[in-house]
């Protein structure tokens, strides 16, 4: 079992931008089936058995696991009686997908037998997708009652749709106000990622006098108190900070933005997670038909004008 992951991890994993997150599932995996356990001997069971103790929170702890993590992540993630915490459905089905993506890279790049898994069938049901966005009312209650420093964050979260991750952790080499772009070298799936900014948002963000320019854009000083202060004093019900990106993304279809302009915004993996946002209609719809309608109309006045000169 460990050097099946610790391969995986060494070759591929570890340049990951999720690369922590899947090297403590595969220590967590490691330590509830056994680090010497033959590879041969991993059954839908064991793995059946894994998902029960990640979901009921009984994996213990261990000093191993979780010496190397921040005082911060072992304050959130571990319970006073020395467990990992419960954690919800998507969360196991991610850990499966590491494990799947190991015993694969295994059995394809070295050509190690691998047992067979039922994958499709371990996975834990997931709740719907939730699609939280903001009205435009809200949007302004909430900009109205935020502290100075968070307005720019939110500003900026609702005009790229970028994750609170890449926003808090932006640096000012990132930036580039001339051409208009903020560009990530490390997103999820490990490539970077550029996005537009908007005018509003480069005006924010230019206030910042040029020779302040270094280190990280946004002032994140109290942030969860100052976020939480912004959703309260708007008086806004169920939402949290992701559903600026969400907000983006809805507010972009709303507008005429097709799937696929959003997916590529959001730096979705495929077309297919963006599908979530596919209900929602544009406030002026603009068909496939009606785009070529335009142009055959456009190109037919443009040559009777030709003929009439």
């Amino acid at each position: 079992m460990r050097e099946v992951l610790g391969t995986f991890w060494t070759e591929h994993a570890q340049h990951l931008s999720s690369a922590s997150d899947i090297f403590f599932h595969f220590e967590m995996l490691s330590q509830f089936l056994g680090p010497s356990l033959p590879i041969s001997d991993v059954t839908n069971a064991k793995l059946l058995d894994y998902r029960a103790a990640r979901r009921g929170g009984t994996i213990e702890a261990t000093e191993e696991l979780v010496r190397d993590r921040p005082k911060a992540w072992r304050h959130r993630m571990i319970t006073k009686t020395g467990f990992i915490r419960p954690v919800a459905p998507q969360t196991v089905n991610r850990d499966f997908a590491h494990i799947q993506a190991a015993m694969n890279w295994a059995r394809d790049v070295h050509g190690k037998p691998m047992p067979t898994i039922a994958w499709t069938r371990l996975k834990s049901k997931e709740a719907p997708f939730r699609v939280r966005f903001a009205a435009a009312t809200e949007f302004e209650q909430l900009m109205s009652g935020a502290h100075p420093a968070m307005r720019t964050i939110i500003l900026c979260a609702v005009t790229t749709g970028l994750r609170r991750a890449n926003i808090l952790g932006m640096q000012w080499h990132q930036v580039d106000l001339s051409s208009c772009t903020i560009t990530l070298p490390r997103v999820k799936g490990d490539k970077p990622h550029s996005v537009s900014i908007a005018p509003v948002l480069r005006a924010a963000l230019a206030r910042t006098p040029p020779n302040l320019r270094k280190g990280p854009v946004f002032d994140a000083t109290n942030y969860k108190r100052r976020w939480q202060g912004a959703v309260k004093s708007a008086d806004l019900r169920d939402f949290r900070f992701h559903d600026l990106r969400h907000t983006f993304a809805s507010w972009a279809r709303q507008n005429g933005a097709d799937l696929a302009d959003i997916c590529e915004a959001l730096d979705h993996s495929s077309v297919a997670v963006t599908q979530r946002y596919a209900h929602i209609q544009p406030e002026t719809t603009t068909t496939a038909f009606d785009r070529v309608a335009d142009l055959l109309a456009s190109q037919s006045r443009s040559q009777s004008r030709k003929k009439r000169a």
